[in-house]
């Protein structure tokens, strides 16, 4: 495998000016031109509350070391990674853990007043509206960045085009990667011998995996037990890539994210989608020692799912980067839900999972007491 340093494009700036929106934009648009990309939002590898000793930017920095590897060696040949960062310090822990990466930072800019508007669109939490302002402030006076794009009065698919234009042939041609080689632990050692509880979500598209998975992730660190979480969906995406390579990331990426949570002294993990079939979940638990796995299968009628779908294609729910059902078509959304349901009914057959939850007319919070009851990992 050539050794030569791999593009990585940093997006960065205040909350609200489009980082994760931009990035999974420019990494769609490689991905379908062919160029093997990867795409990574830097808040999805730190979730470990309360946060350990270091901080969140040693996290992320070593995680973000410890999942390289594994795009690496699916044949990746650059990494768009969306996140926060404020200083050069900062951006060096990065830097110093990942040789193997050619960084290049790119901070994104937006009017103050545009800024405030898109954060009060958001609906959530317009009490850190003047946080997030007084934090543009500061970047403007930064001199971190490689490049600054400013976004004002732009969609998303004008600022990735536009970031693109000003990298000027972005990701440059590097040597094609060797074969990848066999799975294997990324940390090794089973830890303290403990067994530590993984609390795994499955189910069918729409049935709330990462919705109930977050509610029990909040209870089980409120209660004073540091816990972490991974949302599958976030830590393997590669295009283009075949079924079995985005298995093999799945797998490795969540033993990887692992390693770093349990030096930090995770004593709970919870994840949220990617066991849809024993053999998967087989193939994740064998690179996770001193875990105790217990996968609780989501299960949601037709009627639910659709209704669901429709309100994620709507924008409803909670955002992550590249959520296949936004913006959506009806009729399309429809044919979605009509897939889900019969994924639903196949699991419901196999008897997947080791427990059955019903969501339909449930909330998270209700789910997420049952989860903890059944479990008996904090009071719920």
């Amino acid at each position: 495998m050539s050794t030569d340093p791999l593009p990585l494009l940093w997006l960065t700036g205040p909350t609200g000016a489009g980082k994760s929106s931009a990035g999974w934009e420019i990494f769609d648009r490689l991905g379908r031109s062919g160029v093997k990309t990867a795409f990574l939002d830097a808040d999805q590898i730190a979730l470990c509350h309360p946060a350990p000793e270091g901080g969140t930017h040693r996290l992320r920095a070593r995680n973000l070391a410890a999942l390289w590897p594994g795009f690496r060696s699916a044949g990746m040949r650059c990494l768009v990674l969306a996140g926060f960062v404020d200083t050069p310090e900062e951006v060096g822990e990065y830097t110093a853990l990942l040789p193997g990466a050619a960084f290049t930072v790119c901070r994104l800019r937006v009017p103050h007043a545009e800024l405030r508007e898109r954060f009060l669109g958001r609906g959530w939490r317009p009490d850190l509206v003047e946080a997030a302002v007084a934090e543009a402030v500061e970047q403007d006076r930064s001199r971190y960045a490689d490049l600054c794009v400013d976004t004002g009065g732009r969609t998303v698919a004008e600022t990735a085009r536009l970031v693109l234009d000003r990298l000027g042939g972005w990701p440059p041609p590097v040597p094609a990667p060797g074969p990848a080689p066999a799975l294997t632990d990324p940390g090794g050692g089973a830890g303290s011998g403990v067994p530590v509880p993984l609390v795994w979500f499955s189910g069918a598209t729409a049935a709330g995996k990462s919705t109930v998975g977050y509610e029990v992730f909040g209870r089980v660190h409120r209660s004073g037990v540091r816990a972490a979480y991974v949302d599958l969906r976030q830590v393997a995406a590669l295009r283009p890539s075949t079924e079995e390579e985005g298995r093999r990331l799945r797998a490795r990426g969540l033993a990887a994210l692992w390693d770093g949570y349990r030096a930090a002294g995770a004593g709970c993990l919870i994840v949220s989608g990617g066991a849809d079939s024993d053999e998967t979940v087989r193939a994740c638990t064998g690179l996770l020692p001193g875990l105790s796995p217990t996968v609780f299968r989501l299960h949601a009628s037709p009627a639910t799912l659709l209704e669901r779908v429709l309100l994620r294609g709507r924008g409803g729910g909670p955002a992550t980067p590249g959520d296949e059902l936004r913006g959506l078509g009806r009729d399309t959304l429809r044919a979605v839900a009509g897939r889900a349901a019969r994924e639903a009914a196949a699991l419901d057959r196999a008897g997947a999972g080791d427990v059955r939850l019903d969501t339909d007319g449930r909330s998270p919070q209700e789910l997420a007491a049952q989860v903890m009851a059944h479990l008996r990992l904090a009071p719920s």
